[in-house]
């Protein structure tokens, strides 16, 4: 293990970079920035007790975004062998680690196979009633001010394409104008249907996808989020986007 202190500003590990070391915060506070055609997009803040850079380090593939602090901030940097000790110690880590490397093989998976999710069900009269409503003013303009009414899962979110762009893998229930550079991945997010209840999923989006307040997609160990009952606040495509929504299960 090594101890690292960081000034406002500095950076940790730079997005592209190859992925050998995780950071766990000790003290303070770092961004999580994505680089979008010329400008630096936050995707999320991370604080005490929190780890950065370790899917990268699992999965051995390069950085997948930019780790810089905002205020002073020490850290603990770990070789792979000595995260997965920590990992070891740590059952609620582990669960979240593995659930998440499932969730991207099984979607890896689908998509090696050229095949799709399967198609939206009705909800059961049982299952909780969900609607969506805009947060913004920018999807104030397109979303009625009733919200939508979600009565088949899985429900879809995403971009447009361009013109001569790829479609998404998937069928969009929900798609959205956006100019570059993109905030909104062609196939953004998803919610789904689990055995308890619903989640939110990040679809491996470029800039991913915070839901109250928790990261979700390729750069962070989550990729779900379970939905209890109330209002749920989620932003697609960091900080500042202009697509945030309010997610009403009752």
């Amino acid at each position: 293990m090594i101890e690292r202190r960081l000034a406002p500003g500095e950076v940790l590990f730079a997005e592209g970079e190859a992925s050998e070391l995780v950071g766990r915060i000790e003290s303070g506070i770092v961004e999580v920035v994505r680089r979008a055609g010329d400008r630096d997009i936050v995707l999320a803040r991370l604080g005490p007790a929190e780890y950065v850079g370790e899917m990268g380090v699992l999965e051995g593939r390069p950085r997948a975004a930019t780790v810089r602090a905002v205020e002073p901030t020490r850290l603990v940097l770990f070789g792979r062998e000595a995260f997965l000790e920590d990992v070891a110690r740590d059952p609620a880590l582990a669960h979240r680690l593995l659930a998440s490397l499932s969730e991207r093989l099984h979607r890896a998976d689908l998509a090696l196979a050229g095949a799709l999710p399967a198609s939206p069900a009705s909800l059961p009269a049982t299952s909780p009633r969900l609607r969506l409503f805009a947060e913004s003013e920018e999807l104030a303009r397109v979303l009625p001010d009733e919200g939508i009414a979600i009565d088949r899962l899985p429900f879809t979110v995403g971009r447009k394409p361009e013109e001569g762009e790829r479609a998404p893998p998937r069928p969009v229930d929900l798609l959205l104008e956006d100019a570059r550079p993109y905030r909104l991945s062609r196939l953004h997010f998803a919610i789904e249907r689990t055995r308890d209840g619903v989640a939110l999923v990040d679809a491996t989006s470029t800039l991913g996808t915070l839901v109250d307040g928790v990261a979700l997609g390729e750069p962070f160990a989550r990729s779900r989020l379970p939905l209890g009952p109330g209002d749920h606040r989620i932003v697609a495509g960091g900080e500042g986007s202009p697509f945030v929504f309010r997610l009403r299960v009752e």
